[in-house]
């Protein structure tokens, strides 16, 4: 049993959803072993560094999971903790102060783990905080010192390499990530890990038979916090065929396909696997050997992540009615018979439109081929035909 394992052993009969455990845990490895290892891309050395946001109705536990990796990094302390409300100014204040190690060991690298179980509410508002997280997430292009003037203070930081780990709900999701997050890289760069159940039912008054102890789980991270240099190459591995096969494919499938893709996911999904691949390598032993075991399970799990991106921006920057139409695909979908009728929908969602405006988004549906619009009786039915269904359902879940 790998030690990602044993978090998720741990945690499994908690109510946060499961993989907001599994993805908190990854980016716990991923603050605590820094730019200290990565894979040479021959081009540039690509660090395992990541952004990761757990995405969920307010109440759906997203704290929790945050809360540990938060633990576990800094029962390692060997980064920089940068929690609590703070503005983008103070948070590259914070990355570029010198500091003084036990031994009198001085770090002057820029090196940080931005923890938030409220992302939009710990994040002053500042219409240039986004970019420039964007911009320090790519450590390959960082080499060296990242310089910035920001009113009127200027920093410099040394090998800056930043992750992320926060929670954010729809409502401050709308808010906070405009037009120029969503296609201008921020979300393309960010993991997001949409959940909409909870994973048990607990109500904490019983005691565990085992309680969790994040000091001792950390001694592992502890363990990958020495290692140093690159991973072993690739070439003429199972993992790297594998990986070789896969990106072609894929690569092909969206040319075939014309795929559009606005928030740049696409584009960077290769590195995204690749960076999940060294994280799971390391959850399972620390060596620098990526497995085929590692990359299967990345592929996979990245291809989840392009569903949750489509599902989290689906209605952002679009027409007038695209939240709607959004909703109106995901309650068809979930529909055994996926039809419901036009006394149904303006039941339930007469809050949201007027019938006349619900007429106008179906015939919008109609004409795109996405539904039939038939009558039964009385009644005018609204129905997604199965083929539509299975390519939607294909689509949010990240495959073309």
């Amino acid at each position: 049993m790998s030690w990602l394992d044993d978090i998720l052993k741990q945690h499994e009969n908690y109510e946060s959803p499961m993989n907001f455990w599994y993805w908190s845990a990854l980016t716990a490895i991923s603050a605590v072993v820094k730019d200290n290892v990565w894979i040479d891309r021959y081009l540039y050395k690509l660090y395992p560094n990541v952004y990761t946001i757990l995405y969920a109705d307010s109440g759906l536990k997203k704290g929790p999971p945050i809360s540990m990796a938060k633990q576990l990094v800094r029962a390692v302390g060997n980064t920089k903790i940068i929690s609590g409300r703070s503005s983008i100014q103070g948070i590259i204040k914070e990355l570029g102060m010198t500091e003084t190690k036990p031994g009198g060991i001085v770090n002057t690298k820029a090196h940080g783990f931005i923890c938030a179980s409220e992302l939009s509410a710990s994040l002053v508002e500042d219409k240039a905080a986004l970019d420039i997280l964007t911009d320090l997430y790519d450590r390959i292009y960082n080499e060296g010192h990242y310089n910035s003037l920001l009113k009127m203070e200027s920093f410099s930081l040394k090998d800056p390499t930043i992750s992320l780990l926060g929670g954010i709900n729809e409502a401050h999701a709308d808010v906070m990530f405009t037009n120029k997050d969503i296609k201008g890289g921020y979300i393309g760069r960010s993991f997001i890990i949409h959940e909409s159940q909870r994973n048990a039912i607990n109500s904490l008054i019983d005691k565990p038979d085992f309680i969790i102890d994040y000091k001792e789980a950390s001694e592992y991270l502890k363990e990958l916090a020495k290692l140093r240099g690159p991973f072993a190459e690739l070439t003429g591995t199972p993992a790297g065929s594998y990986f070789k096969n896969w990106y072609h494919e894929f690569i092909n499938r969206i040319e075939e396909q014309k795929v559009k893709d606005p928030t740049g996911t696409l584009n960077r999904f290769s590195e995204s696997v690749m960076k999940v691949a060294m994280l799971l390598s390391l959850a399972r032993s620390p060596e620098l050997v990526i497995k085929l075991e590692d990359m299967e399970q990345a592929v996979d799990k990245c291809e989840q992540l392009i569903g949750n991106v489509r599902k989290t921006t689906m209605g952002s920057g679009k027409s007038q009615w695209a939240q709607e139409k959004a909703l109106i695909i995901d309650e068809l979908m979930k529909r055994d018979n996926h039809m419901m009728t036009r006394t149904q929908l303006n039941k339930k969602y007469w809050m949201r439109a007027s019938s006349t405006e619900w007429d106008d988004v179906m015939l919008s549906l109609e004409a795109a081929g996405i539904i039939r619009i038939e009558t039964q009786g009385n009644q005018v039915v609204y129905v997604m035909p199965d083929e539509m269904v299975d390519e939607w359902y294909q689509h949010l879940k990240g495959r073309n």
